[in-house]
């Protein structure tokens, strides 16, 4: 039986990240800066490890360090190829100017062993994104890790910790990896209030992620901020390259232990533990329990999207269609205009879609509203998608989609935005 992509609503979710120190997680490497400013990003080949670790990541670690930069802030990173084949960097969800997005042959070449190349952008918008080998492989071979754009207003929370959660490309049976590592313990306090990014950077794995016995609250989805809600079953499910920030009160007693549990998308019956809080020994960390929380600050994202003289495009999955950048668009727009598109799965097997550039809103089947959320990467099953967005970041911006569960069976199409 083909199994169906679970249908998207505000109780259904996807996820980020890397630790910071205080969490007993493995606090990873710092990107070491240059003389002129840029942190040296560098791509090399690792010793093989007992997972099935192909041997690839970023400044010797696997995933590679967590980078983070204050919203509107420059960041400039050289990323440095020491491997023996091309590589490149895309910056996944973050709406960034055409030329840093590293897509090899659409916005910049394919850096060649032993060359550099440097990466120079403000992110736009505040939130949890990642960033990861464009080249077919290398992201599942370890060149991936997580990338917070901060706020610039404060957010009350106590520790703020990001999850980046893999799959070894050569192990047998792959486990869930959190930063990197088997089932870590996340040392937590009474009465904290933890912010988890959560980032899938599985390229291909759907996962269902739920923490026992806490309340969840979905604060942020794809980066972008969302009505806060109360996950139900404390689960949220994650799409490759989804992204989602929770918000948890740690009100457990101190000596208590709370898995974290990850499940494929066709299955949530079948979880496994993939990591656990701590609760440390002595007095709590605040007396009571803390208010509701408020909604992050927003980004800068259009309040309305005019569907009515939107550009209407089809895109077609599972044909199996390289990219081409010398072929034409799926369609080209002028700037500032608004895109509805179609998408339709014609293969047996749900697929992950991923948009370049922009967020999209996903449009209700029954209505012309849309869902309450933004979102850069969607799974689509069997039946049409539609979404819509403001195609307001002018260049050729790659769509790009794969199969679940599967290596085969991707598409790559482009548009154009003048």
């Amino acid at each position: 039986m083909t199994a169906r992509a679970q249908p998207v609503s505000r109780r259904w979710f996807i996820g980020a990240g890397a630790a910071i120190a205080g969490s007993g997680l493995p606090p990873g490497a710092t990107a070491q800066p240059a003389a002129d400013g840029f942190r040296l990003l560098r791509a090399r080949a690792l010793p093989s490890t007992g997972l099935g670790h192909t041997g690839l990541g970023y400044d010797g670690i696997a995933p590679g360090p967590t980078l983070r930069v204050r919203r509107g802030d420059e960041l400039r990173v050289r990323l440095v190829n020491d491997l023996a084949a091309p590589t490149s960097v895309h910056w996944h969800g973050i709406r960034l100017p055409n030329a840093m997005d590293g897509v090899p042959q659409l916005t910049q070449p394919a850096v060649a062993p032993g060359a550099s190349f440097d990466y120079r952008f403000r992110p736009p918008d505040a939130g949890t994104f990642w960033y990861h080998a464009y080249i077919a492989g290398q992201t599942d071979g370890g060149l991936a890790g997580a990338f917070i754009a901060e706020d610039t207003q404060s957010v009350d929370v106590d520790r703020d910790i990001a999850l980046l959660l893999t799959t070894p490309a050569a192990a047998d049976g792959p486990p869930v990896l959190v930063n990197g590592s088997v089932r870590p313990d996340i040392a937590v306090k009474t009465g904290e209030r933890l912010r988890l990014r959560i980032v899938n950077a599985a390229t291909a794995r759907g996962l269902f992620v739920r923490l026992d016995g806490h309340a969840v609250r979905v604060m942020a989805i794809d980066g972008q901020p969302a009505e806060p809600f109360l996950a139900r079953d404390s689960r949220v499910g994650l799409g490759p390259g989804n992204r989602i920030d929770l918000f948890i009160d740690t009100m457990g007693d101190a000596g208590a232990m709370a898995p974290l549990l990850a499940a494929p998308l066709t299955d949530a019956k079948a979880e496994r533990p993939i990591a656990r809080l701590v609760y440390e020994r002595g007095g709590p960390a605040r007396a009571g329990r803390r208010s509701e929380p408020l909604s992050l600050p927003p980004n800068p994202l259009p309040a309305h999207i005019d569907l009515r003289n939107s550009l209407k495009a089809e895109l077609l999955l599972a044909n199996g269609k390289a990219l081409d950048p010398a072929g034409p668009p799926l369609f080209t727009v002028k700037r500032g205009r608004a895109v509805t598109l179609a998408i339709r799965n014609t293969g047996s097997h749900p697929h992950v879609m991923h948009l370049h550039g922009h967020s999209f809103r996903v449009l209700d089947r029954l209505d012309d509203g849309w869902k309450p959320f933004w979102m850069d990467t969607l799974v689509v099953g069997d039946q049409i998608e539609r979404i819509a967005f403001v195609a307001d970041n002018p260049g050729k911006w790659l769509i790009e989609c794969a199969a679940l569960e599967r290596q085969d069976g991707g598409t790559a199409v482009w548009f154009a935005v003048n």
